[in-house]
């Protein structure tokens, strides 16, 4: 009988500590998705995002405004790979394709010393290019040609430099010692160098009348700049096989560069800038002529004020001269800075908001503008 109550018991005991353990039990937890990390970017995209252009040192990058997402895909899509982004060994290579182009004379360079930029007097000029045979003959050919509608002809640098200005002068200069490095082995080669060569005269004229009007300072530096930011295009005409060649479009920038990198791994505002650092020309002025097309690309907000309204100023008079070189405009009278549909643009008119460029588009539709620009088309269609 004892036996009996002692198994009840044990049993009673038994099921108090199961029914104890199913209520005192917590519940397992609700089992979460796992948070993803993400992913560590490869090397592709950190190149990518590296050409992206870069706001000015010590500022941070320009939050996409709303304007932004209403770019068309081909402007929005397009990531420019800059040519101090690619490591060393890259870099070198493209300077070694390019090995075969002359390196420009001595001359090249004094002109575009800043001493020189700033501070030269015409008797110096005049004393630069006379040392120059060459270069003076082809500068008085083209100074006495219809381009420049003088009433007299001019027989020398220092006449030339009376009539047309310090500036002018040293600018055809500068053109004819580019044009000098770069041979054509076609007519198809040729055409689009002399295509480059009028844009570069045009947009230099350009850049030289419109910055007089606004009153910047710095016109010399201004014009170098527009000249040598035609380099990597004369370079690429140049050198490029005759497939490339093919692929290239003739006419727009947006399309241009797209294609450039595509075939060649570059743009050749980016092989310009290689070109330019090898032949050791003023770093300041290297930037300079190889960020004015990468205005297209960037919105004035990367830049401060007074360099974003240098490289916009520079962007469209070098637009504006490969436009009226390539029959693309008309006239500058007709040049719409609001075109809707001009996607080469549309980062463009954010500059305009900067008080030095607000009356850039009233100058360059100027009939005085108009007018030099027409007479100096007309010239280089005969």
């Amino acid at each position: 009988m004892v036996l009996i109550w002692i198994a009840v018991a044990l049993l009673v005991a038994a099921v108090t500590v199961i029914v104890l353990k199913k209520t005192t039990t917590r519940p397992e937890p609700t089992v979460r998705p796992a948070t993803r990390r993400p992913a560590r970017p490869t090397a592709a995209a950190a190149l990518r995002d590296a050409a992206i252009p870069a706001p000015v040192p010590g500022s941070e990058r320009p939050a996409a405004a709303p304007a932004d997402q209403a770019l068309p895909p081909v402007l929005a899509d397009f990531h420019l790979l800059r040519a101090d982004a690619l490591p060393d060994d890259r870099r070198q290579a493209f300077v070694t394709a390019f090995k075969d182009v002359p390196r420009p004379p001595k001359l090249l360079h004094r002109l575009l010393s800043p001493d020189f930029v700033n501070e030269a007097s015409a008797a110096q000029l005049v004393d630069l290019i006379v040392g120059e045979p060459l270069i003076a003959a082809k500068v008085l050919t083209r100074i006495n040609s219809p381009m420049y509608g003088l009433k007299a002809p001019v027989r020398s640098i220092g006449q030339a430099v009376t009539y047309l200005g310090l500036n002018t002068v040293r600018s055809l200069c500068l053109q004819y010692i580019l044009i000098a490095s770069f041979k054509a082995d076609s007519a198809e080669r040729k055409h689009m160098l002399d295509a480059a060569w009028n844009a570069s005269a045009l947009a230099s004229e350009l850049t030289q009348q419109v910055s007089q009007r606004l009153g910047f300072d710095d016109r010399g530096s201004l014009v170098s700049a527009v000249v040598l930011s035609f380099l990597g295009r004369l370079a690429t005409a140049a050198s490029m096989s005759r497939e490339q060649l093919a692929s290239i479009p003739a006419h727009g920038l947006l399309e241009r560069t797209i294609a450039e990198q595509a075939a060649l791994g570059l743009c050749a505002s980016q092989i310009g800038r290689l070109l330019m650092t090898d032949w050791g020309l003023p770093a300041t002025l290297v930037e300079d002529a190889a960020e004015i097309d990468s205005v297209m690309l960037t919105p004035s907000s990367a830049f401060d004020a007074d360099r974003g309204s240098r490289l916009a100023l520079c962007y469209v008079c070098a637009r504006l001269g490969e436009r009226l070189a390539e029959g693309d405009l008309k006239d500058l009278s007709s040049f719409d800075a609001d075109a809707p549909a001009d996607a080469e643009l549309i980062h463009f008119r954010s500059y305009l908001a900067h008080p030095a460029l607000a009356r850039l588009v009233q100058i360059i539709r100027l009939p005085e503008v108009g007018a030099g620009a027409q007479q100096m088309l007309t010239t280089m269609r005969r």
